[in-house]
């Protein structure tokens, strides 16, 4: 008999410090994760002025608030009209791939078959107003398959009546 409980205090021994370690675990990551705003060391507080002209501080500070801003995207993308016609157009059609660097894409070695001018559109808004920028783009197809866009700069924001 005595057998039988030596076989079942090393299992419950460790079993026990297994769960003792991990409920101090928890309530270690779980004290983080409440506290996300943590107050920067003092050498962030220090006033050492590198600038020509000081930082002002507003007295008293603003308190920051929530808003929920709806950011909504539209542009205009060519697609093949047979494809359009037959009802055929699939979510390959729509992407385009922006070219960050033209010496991604070998031009020597893939003909370029096709160039449109597209648009893109940008509003963002809250319940406060809302704001819209544009940019115009070049899209070509090559005949590897890929369909890529080169964009200009992004207009600036325009908002209410200025649009």
């Amino acid at each position: 008999m005595l057998n039988i409980y030596r076989k079942l205090i090393i299992p419950m021994v460790t079993m026990f410090v297994f769960v003792l370690l991990c409920f101090i675990n928890s309530s270690i990551n779980k004290a983080e994760a409440t506290d996300y705003i943590k107050k920067p060391s003092e050498t962030h507080h220090q006033s050492f002025e590198p600038y020509e002209n000081p930082i002002v501080i507003p007295d008293p500070k603003p308190k920051g608030v929530v808003v929920r801003v709806k950011e909504v995207t539209t542009y205009e993308v060519v697609v093949d009209e047979e494809r359009v016609a037959a009802n055929n157009v699939t979510m390959d059609d729509l992407e385009l791939i922006e070219v960050k660097d033209k010496k991604d894409i070998n031009f020597h070695q893939v003909d370029c078959y096709f160039y449109a001018k597209v648009k893109q559109n940008q509003t963002k808004s809250t319940e406060f107003g809302a704001s819209t920028r544009f940019r115009e783009g070049e899209q070509f197809w090559l005949s590897d398959g890929g369909k890529y866009v080169e964009w200009e700069p992004w207009s600036d924001w325009y908002s209410g009546n200025k649009w």
